[in-house]
């Protein structure tokens, strides 16, 4: 520790270390997804520090993994930087989760008994997602109106649900709505809230721990099951197989299923049972807001915050961030507490000034059949010129018709406009390479993992 803190009391170090904790929590809420951050960042507490050693507590062993293995680098950062000495932060599973105390120290190892470390599979429900502050819109009516359905009536209409939309559209605020409202209405049931990556650690955690059967009991005890982000099970195919088992115990048994992606099911390359099981019910899509559903949600979130501001500034944000809820209400938060920093009023002047830099909508990159061939290329170490020649040989073959796939996939173009970009190949040539590519997505899972991927980095704009 430096001298000054060599000098602070046992309560002024562990005060000190609160409020770089604090600091810590509002860069993260920035950095890190809403529902990520409320369920594990936000709820985790900051347990002592004695000499340079910090300790963080948290209640939860999937929170603890995912704090430890994402973020505990940027932590330490944070907590070194406000309180100016090197630190080492370790997170501690303890049986409470209140504030810590000043006065107050909780022990390194609280005692449990079995009925403690019996780890809930629910992730905490979000109380901020409702269907009071849901704001409804053209884009996502049909979403809307499934999720209030079925949380009046679970596993008797729209079994299952498939809501699928891009990021920070609204997916997760609607599952969090129906898991809240089922509880209310039904308060005996029992409604899980998972997401894909969450169901993934608890199975492969159940299998280091020989717990597989208690895993199958708790999982087939659940009433309403939802699911966020399914397409983090794509490529993992023994956790598949048991998402599979799982889903048709709970949905046999006349339970109600919701699950969310950022695609389509036909999208996913899951394995084809899941895929007919998830088309035999209710999909709806959520699409980016339009003008006036973006204003409203603005006036909403503002209203929630008690944030007064003029229509020309909500206009302003409005018409700035076209794609994205979620970066719509962190514009809005940042514009508030600079002006209340800054001691001065919100105008469209001030708006422009603060968020044009940061949010101002970047251009969607531009997918044609050149930028494909160059990351396929790029991807298989191989020149454009060998995708678009005569050579036959496997090393070549693959990549070729995996461009055409993707082409066909990411694009417009027509099966001879293909056909042309690739040294004018007939357009039977290219309907035999995308149904050989689709053959192998099927049969391969981790060839349709590299594959995916590859096209979500075009879609992005990302260099493969």
């Amino acid at each position: 520790m430096t001298d000054k803190q060599l000098q602070l009391g046992e309560d002024d170090a562990f005060l000190a270390l609160q409020n770089a904790w604090q600091h810590a929590l509002e860069v993260l809420a920035e950095q890190v997804n809403k529902p990520s951050f409320e369920s594990w960042i936000k709820t985790a507490r900051p347990l002592s520090i004695e000499g340079n050693t910090v300790r963080i507590a948290t209640n939860s062993k999937f929170a603890k993994h995912w704090l430890e293995s994402k973020h505990i680098g940027f932590i330490r950062d944070i907590l070194e930087s406000d309180m100016g000495t090197k630190l080492t932060v370790k997170v501690e599973l303890v049986e409470s989760q209140e504030p810590a105390i000043l006065t107050e120290k909780l022990p390194t190892k609280p005692k449990s008994s079995p009925k403690d470390n019996d780890e809930p599979i629910s992730l905490p429900l979000n109380n901020q997602y409702n269907f009071d502050n849901f704001v409804v819109g053209p884009t996502n009516r049909l979403a809307h109106a499934c999720a209030m359905a079925i949380a009046e009536n679970p596993g008797k209409t729209y079994n299952p649900l498939f809501v699928y939309g891009g990021p920070g559209l609204g997916k997760t605020h609607l599952m969090h709505a129906v898991g809240q409202t089922a509880m209310t209405n039904f308060p005996g049931m029992k409604v899980a809230y998972v997401s894909g990556e969450a169901f993934t650690y608890h199975y492969v955690n159940s299998l280091r721990e020989h717990k597989a059967a208690e895993f199958r009991r708790k999982y087939r005890s659940i009433d309403v099951w939802l699911v966020d982000d399914i397409q983090f099970l794509v490529g993992k195919e023994r956790t598949e197989e048991e998402f599979f088992h799982t889903y048709n115990a709970i949905y046999d048994m006349g339970k109600q299923i919701v699950l969310t992606s950022d695609r389509p099911p036909k999208d996913l390359r899951l394995d084809t049972r899941l895929l007919s099981r998830f088309e035999c019910g209710m999909i709806a899509d959520i699409a980016p807001p339009d003008l006036e559903t973006r204003m409203a949600i603005l006036e909403t979130k503002a209203e929630y915050e008690h944030i007064a501001l003029s229509n020309d500034v909500i206009l302003y944000i409005a018409k700035l961030i076209t794609s994205n809820v979620r970066r719509l209400e962190s514009a809005l938060i940042q514009l508030h507490a600079y002006a209340s920093l800054m001691k001065t009023s919100v105008t469209p002047t001030l708006a422009e000034e603060v968020l044009s830099k940061h949010f101002g909508e970047e251009a969607a990159p531009v997918i044609d059949a050149q930028k494909v061939q160059l990351e396929v290329a790029n991807k298989f170490n191989i020149d454009i010129s060998d995708l678009k020649g005569k050579t036959r040989s496997a090393d070549i073959v693959m990549p070729r018709q995996i461009a055409m796939y993707l082409i066909r996939e990411l694009t417009d173009y027509s099966l001879p406009s293909i056909g042309k970009a690739f040294g004018g190949r007939d357009h039977s040539t290219v309907l035999h390479a995308c149904k050989k590519i689709e053959e192998k997505l099927t049969s391969d899972k981790s060839f349709a993992s590299m594959v995916n991927e590859l096209a979500r980095l075009i879609r992005e704009g990302k260099n493969c």
